[in-house]
């Protein structure tokens, strides 16, 4: 129990703000990758907080865009935007028609452009609205999608970082080692499961099917995308591929409810 305890902490550490025990990471802690497994469970727990903050806010009276906008804007914030980041470092790099080498070094670049500010705001536009076309429908729903698509993602996150090189050595996803394959398997059925779940009490039989198809065919090509164009993932392309995820997942539940 110590030890899952620990990978939980671990990983908590790494994918959001909420401090972490000491003692987790005393002696020599095992690398993130090792931790990968628990990456579903810490969405689930950091999405907590903003599925309850939509509750509260629809009970009050707001409008479902609006509720479901600052309930996203509190995960951002209990993630420190870490995912964010990626996604915008990876549009910048990867839709410029820049070359392999060009492409890594304009994704370490801090500073944000033109494709990468349009990622952002699409991503968040499109999970506000989804959120909130949910929330429209019955709060209840949108919480329930919000925390299963935060857990959801963030599996298949570990899913993809398992099943792909990395393309910069010494980069955060080489150094901090990549789950094994089996661990990256049992992330996947992870995030499979609470998909399938949250979906089929948002929208039945087609709620439990349409997200996780939707988010995996969506991983897949992304995942082809990475191997084609950088020969392996980064940290930035990690991030870019939970927020897909996420997207996708959310656009699923909406269709399905």
């Amino acid at each position: 129990m110590d030890q899952l305890w620990g990978r939980f902490w671990r990983a908590s550490a790494f994918l959001t703000r909420l401090p972490a025990p000491a003692r987790v990471f005393d002696g020599s802690p095992p690398p993130l990758g090792a931790d990968a497994s628990a990456f579903a469970l810490v969405g689930l727990i950091i999405a907590l907080p903003p599925a309850l903050l939509l509750l509260s806010l629809a009970a009050l009276g707001l409008q479902p865009l609006a509720a479901a906008l600052l309930a996203l804007l509190c995960l951002i914030a209990l993630t420190g935007a870490l995912h964010e980041d990626g996604l915008a470092d990876t549009a910048d790099g990867l839709f410029g028609h820049a070359p392999r080498e060009r492409a890594l070094e304009i994704m370490k670049d801090s500073r944000i452009g033109t494709y990468g500010a349009l990622a952002l705001i699409g991503s968040v536009a499109a999970r506000a609205v989804l959120l909130g076309d949910l929330a429209g429908h019955a709060p209840s729903l949108a919480a329930l999608a919000l925390i299963a698509a935060a857990g959801a993602s963030r599996g298949a996150m570990a899913w993809v970082w398992s099943s792909l090189p990395s393309a910069r050595p010494g980069g955060l996803s080489s150094r901090m080692e990549a789950p094994s394959r089996r661990a990256g398997r049992w992330a996947a059925f992870a995030a499979w499961a609470i998909a399938a779940f949250a979906g089929a009490a948002i929208g039945g039989v087609a709620g439990a099917v349409l997200p996780a198809l939707l988010g995996v065919g969506g991983l897949c090509l992304f995942r082809a995308f990475l191997l084609r164009r950088l020969g392996g993932t980064t940290g930035d392309t990690l991030g870019a591929a939970q927020q897909i995820c996420e997207i996708l997942l959310l656009l699923g539940f909406a269709i399905a409810r």
